[in-house]
Formats: C-alpha cells, structure tokens, sequence
C-alpha cells in the first residue's frame, strides 16, 4: 500500500523527456551558417584597445570608468576569466520621488483667459466613438484617472471626422486659400492667428487653432475640460516634449515654449492617441494600458503596431499564448518587420518552443544591419535561446551577450532617444543576463567576476532612474537577478542584503500606484526573490531564514502564479519551491515525515516531464526526484520512493544524452536505486543499477551506494 498525499507516485510517469527543440538549437548554433561564423568574429579579444579608439561614443566609457578586458576567444574561452565592460561608478545617484511615476504634464501658473479670445470648442457627445473606454467601476478599481467616453469636440460647429467641406463653406464662408477644393483650408477668427482646415477627401481630417498669443497649458486644459482625461506626451528624437494628446477628445495641443501652447489640433478619436499613452503607461499601469491598446485595435483593426505591443503586454502578464497570437498576427501583416519578428521570438521561447523561436531570431541576425538597435536585441535573445542547449552551445551564450554589449554600448550615447533609451535598457538586462550565464556556467574566478557584472548593471540602472524615476523597476530586476546568480555559486553570499534591497524598491513601487496589475508584476518578482533567497540560505545551512523566505515566496507566487500558468516556468517555480521548502525540513531537520508533506505537493508539478526554460533546469529537476525519493524511503513509502527515483533518473539520462549534464550526474541517482531495490530483494534491479553507477564511477568518480539525501 502506498502512502501519501497523492495516493502514491503514478507508474504513469511519461519515460521520454520533452527537451523542447534542443537539436533545433544545435543546428542552429553549431551549423556552418554566416551567424555562428559571426559569433566567432565579432567577439572583443581586447577591449582596452577596442574602446580607448571611441572613447567619446561608449555610455561604459564616458561614465568615467576605467575599460577592463571583456571575452577571450572562444577556443580560451572556458579558462580564462569573464569581466564586465566597465567598473562600478563609484557615484550612485539619489532616488528620485517615486511618486513622480506616470505621465503627468507639466502645467504653467494659470492665467485668466477671457472667453471671446480664446477658441469655442465644444463637446460633441454624438460624433464620438461609441462607447466609454472605461467604466467608472474599472477605473477605480485598477486608479486610473481615465473614466471619460471618447466624444468628438467641435469648432464654430466643425467637427473633424463627420463635417465635410461644404459644411465648412456653409458655417464658415469663403476661406483666405483661393482654392476652396484644396485639401487645406486657411480661415481668420477674431484674436487668432489662422485656422486650417485639413481633408482627407471631403471630411474634415482636422481643424489646426493657432492662437495669437500662447496660453498655458493648465488654462487650456481647465476651459476645454480635459481635466478627467489623462494626457500623452509627444516627445521629438531628443526627448523634449512637443505637445500633449488627449485621446477621448482628439486634442492635441502643441507646445510654443515651456509650459506654453501656441497651437491646438482638433481631429477625430483616432487610434495613434490610444497607442501613445499606451506606451506611456506601460511601467507604470498596465490595467489603462491594455484598455488603450484595446480601444485602438477598436479603432484600427489592421494596425500591426497595435497587436505588437498587446503582444508585450501579455507577455508581460504571463499570458504567453495570447501574446503569441498576437505576436504572429502583427508579424503577418507586416512579414518584413524585425521587430515585430523578434517579439514574436521572445513568445516562442517563453512557451518553449524553442525551435521556431531560433528560426525567428536567426532570420532577424540575417537581416538586421551590423551595429543597429535590433540586431543588439536579437543577439541577446539567440543568448538566451543558446543558455537552453548543450553545455558546449550554451558558452556561446557569453559571446552573444559580449557582442550584443557592444552594439548597444555605442547606440547607449547616440543622438536618438528612444534608441538611447532603449539600448541602455538593454544594457541592464545583458549585465544581468551575462552575471546569472557566468553562474551557472564552469568559469575561471566566478565569484570575482559575477559581482562585477552585477555592480555595472546597478550602476547603469541607477544612472537610468536619476534620470527618469519610471525605470525603478530595473533595481528590482537587478536584485532579483543577483539572487538568481548567488543561487548558482558553489559558495553563495549572504542574499539578505538583496532582500532588503529588493523588499524597499518592491514597497515604494507599490505605493507609486493604485493599479493592482500593476501591483501584481511587482510582487511576482520581490516572490522570485524570496524563492532564490531561500535557495541561497539553504546552501548556507541557515535552515530557519530558509524556510521563512521560502513561505515568504509562496505568498507572494500562489495566487500569482494561476494567471501564470500558460508559462511552463511557473509549473516548474511552484514545484520547485514546495520541494525547496521540504528539503530544508529532509536535510536540515531530519524530518521527512514533514518534508514529504511538502514532496507531495511539489509533485504535482514536477512529476511530469517539462522542456528546458531559463528557469527550468533538467539537473535541478531530476535531483529534486531523487532527493524526495530519500524521503519517501525513510517514511517507509517505497514504492512512492523508487518511482521518484526512477523519475529522475530517466530525466537525468536524457539530459545527459543531449549533452547538457555530465555522466557523473547519474551516480548518485544510480547508486540510490541500486539499494533501494536490493532492500526490496529484487536482486536483478539492483544488480542492473549497481553496474551502471560503477560503469560511470570509473571513469569520473566513484559514490556510495547507498541512498544519498540531495537537498
């Protein structure tokens, strides 16, 4: 009779593991293709001489630090040590108010507007797009501000998007164009400089207002009462503001100076207006953010821009199935966008489909010009992708993260902004990633090097916060990130300090908004911080601070994890964590009547067999199988604690046979079923068991076989 939760392990355990498309990777990776031929080449071998030749175009460089030597070549590469671009600025930059989060325009003093100088606008109710954006409940609920109906205005009785011309010529005369069939019409209003009128046909496309003289831009917003609506900023290539939009009312008022409109746009509620807040709002409420996106598909059915950044949002979320789709939809109404063809990318490898998502990123290398925005992002993406494969595939990881750091260095300090922005963005992950890649490879002075990495992308993401305090979620990544990395070493740090870290930035983010989605995001990483602490102090024998984090992160995770569960990561986490949580009680304690508890309910999850995630790791896996067979042994479930151990054995075997562990990793699972089945009296399992482990053991090397506990 088995015991336990689950009634015992099932025999039904599928015995051929689902390592989702390594071969795809190795070719892929390992093929005579022009892209591992790149891999090879592009790799700095000296980065002092590389960058002391631009010194005035590296963001590493001209924040004064002190360049070091990045990768060797890859034939040296696994012995020689892994440093980081540049050191740590020695100045980390004050926080700024995280109350400063989201967009809110920047209004001058107000000053009395007399009623006659100023343009009659008018709101017009029935012109509008029908229905509201959002409604009152869900705007209270997630705080956003914007709870209006999007209404179309009218000028002098003009409404863009429904008058046409002849209207035009009834209510307002002969116009200043001697043309009256022009596709712009110039007329003169009292106290104002012009007013255009532009077609698209015979409809009024807009009604362009200069004024006489600039007014400012809270008196403006208070007399067309726009008030509820939250506005998006319009920035040039620089980043300097240019004019604020309100898309429920199709205002758009352009600045003349600081603080200032000298002129007011009045159009239809057009989908651009959504899709610009939209992105404004992504860090920081994400709840107005999806109605945005939604109410300009609305709008615009055929927008490819729409879906792909509905795309993001869902994978953001955890909704990678849906993010996919609409991944693959942008992409198929724009084939030829490489942008649109790496999101789709990021979806395939969040879902594991790792084949078709190196398919993705590798036509994205072939197209993409050398040194661009896109071929930065793609190489870092064909990292990740490469940290799934074998042990040989997965060291090239380093030098697509090298290259991909150096293209976005240079981009870091160009004269774009959005560019800019985003390449320092990229600059954070690719320190981070690179740090956590380190970790979990075999390299020379690891925990010399990995702090190092991890130093840079915090001084790069505080060089990022002083300046826009809408980037606070990238400390949070850097702590997360840094526990990720402490979890991996052979002699872990303290993670404390990182909790710390990660609990203060998670708490004043929370607290910078009101949106509960919003909300959720962030504590879904201050709980994978937990989950890595938790690891990090089990390794440290500190059994109680261990436990208490793991229960800390399985607050956080539980309820979170639910609208996760399209992810195969999150599976993979709960499992983890219950077994995490187990185990301190199995090796810590001695008591696996406790442990197995916790055993029960993390198989539920990793009984079955799972691809290879970034977070799911086939040696974790199948140790985990067998420690808790440890456990079930001791608590006289035998039958529950040979199947465990078989389970992971066969999840072991496969790995090893794609290369991605080593042979010594079976000698101990070997070992284990060899007693447990001569403690049984099957003479002929044991025997079987026994000889493999010795076949392994003598060539690696040699391990008891006897049942080992592996916490």
């Amino acid at each position: 009779m088995r015991g336990g939760n689950n009634g015992g392990i099932r025999k039904r355990y599928v015995r051929r593991v689902a390592f989702a498309a390594l071969a795809g990777i190795l070719g892929a990776l390992g093929s005579g293709t022009t892209i591992p031929r790149a891999w090879a080449t592009e790799s700095a071998t000296d980065d002092n001489c590389a960058r002391q030749s631009r010194n005035e175009k590296s963001i590493l460089v001209a924040s004064s630090k002190t360049a070091m030597s990045a990768i060797a070549d890859s034939e040296k590469q696994a012995a020689d040590s892994l440093e980081p671009i540049a050191n740590v600025s020695e100045h980390v930059p004050d926080l700024a108010d995280p109350r400063a989060i989201g967009l809110t325009p920047d209004l001058a003093e107000s000053r009395e507007i007399d009623p006659e100088s100023g343009p009659v606008l008018t709101v017009h109710p029935d012109h509008g797009a029908p229905g509201p954006v959002a409604s009152e409940s869900s705007a209270s609920e997630s705080g956003s501000a914007v709870s209006q109906e999007a209404v179309a205005l009218s000028f002098h009785g003009i409404v863009p998007g429904v008058s046409n011309r002849i209207d035009v010529l009834r209510e307002w005369g002969d116009p200043r164009t001697e043309d009256t069939m022009g596709e712009t019409l110039r007329y003169r209003f009292d106290k104002l400089r012009s007013v255009r009128v532009k077609f698209a046909g015979e409809i009024v496309d807009a009604v362009v207002v200069e004024l006489d003289a600039p007014l400012s831009t809270e008196a403006l917003v208070s007399k067309l009462e726009l008030t509820p609506v939250q506005p998006a900023l319009l920035a040039d290539d620089a980043g300097d503001p240019l004019a604020l939009a309100f898309p429920e009312r199709g205002i758009v008022m352009r600045y003349a100076g600081e603080g200032q409109v000298g002129e007011i746009v009045i159009q239809p509620v057009k989908a651009a207006g959504f899709l610009l807040r939209a992105e404004s709002l992504a860090k920081s409420n994400l709840s107005s953010c999806r109605r945005d996106l939604e109410r300009a598909l609305d709008l615009d059915r055929t927008s490819a821009h729409t879906r792909d950044l509905l795309s993001k949002y869902h994978l953001k979320v955890g909704e990678a199935v849906t993010a996919e789709r609409y991944a693959a939809e942008a992409l198929e109404i724009e084939p030829k966008n490489d942008a649109y063809r790496l999101q789709h990318a990021r979806c395939l490898r969040q879902l594991a489909r790792n084949d078709l998502a190196v398919d993705e990123t590798r036509k994205v290398l072939e197209s993409s010009g050398n040194g661009t925005l896109t071929r930065a992002q793609a190489l870092y993406e064909m990292s990740q992708l490469a940290s799934l494969g074998s042990n040989a595939v997965a060291q090239r990881a380093v030098l697509l993260l090298t290259k991909s750091i150096d293209i976005a260095d240079r981009l870091a300090v160009g004269s774009d902004y959005r560019v800019k922005q985003q390449a320092k963005e990229l600059l954070v992950e690719t320190h981070l990633a690179m740090a956590v890649e380190i970790a979990r490879g075999e390299w020379a002075r690891e925990d010399q090097t990995i702090p190092q990495w991890i130093e840079r992308a915090s001084a790069l993401s505080e060089e990022m916060i002083a300046t826009d305090v809408s980037n606070l979620p990238y400390r949070l990544d850097v702590a997360v990130s840094a526990l990720a990395a402490a979890a991996s070493l052979e002699t872990p740090i303290d993670p404390l300090l990182w909790i710390e870290e990660a609990e203060e930035t998670a708490e004043l983010l929370s607290n910078s908004t009101e949106d509960l989605e919003t909300r959720a995001q962030y504590d879904w990483q201050l709980g994978l911080a937990y989950f890595h602490a938790a690891q990090v102090q089990h390794r440290r024998s500190e059994p109680e601070s261990a436990e208490r984090l793991g229960k800390l992160a399985m607050t956080k995770l539980g309820e979170l994890s639910k609208r996760r569960g399209e992810l195969p990561d999150t599976a993979y986490l709960m499992g983890r964590l219950y077994f995490q949580i187990g185990a301190i009680h199995a090796v810590h304690h001695n008591d696996h009547a406790i442990a197995c508890q916790w055993y029960d309910r993390s198989l539920e999850y990793l009984l079955y067999p799972m691809p290879v995630t970034t977070m799911a790791a086939p040696q974790q896996h199948g140790d985990a199988l067998v420690s808790m067979g440890v456990s079930f042994w001791h608590v006289k479930r035998r039958e529950d604690a040979i199947d465990a151990t078989q389970a992971g054995v066969e999840l072991i075997e496969h790995a090893v046979q794609e290369g991605l562990l080593s042979a010594d990793s079976l000698v101990v699972p070997y070992g284990n079923l060899a007693a447990m089945y001569e403690a049984q009296g099957e003479a002929e399992q044991a025997t079987k068991y026994a000889r493999l482990a010795k076949n392994v053991t003598d060539s690696k090397v040699t391990s008891k076989p006897t049942p080992n506990q592996r916490g």
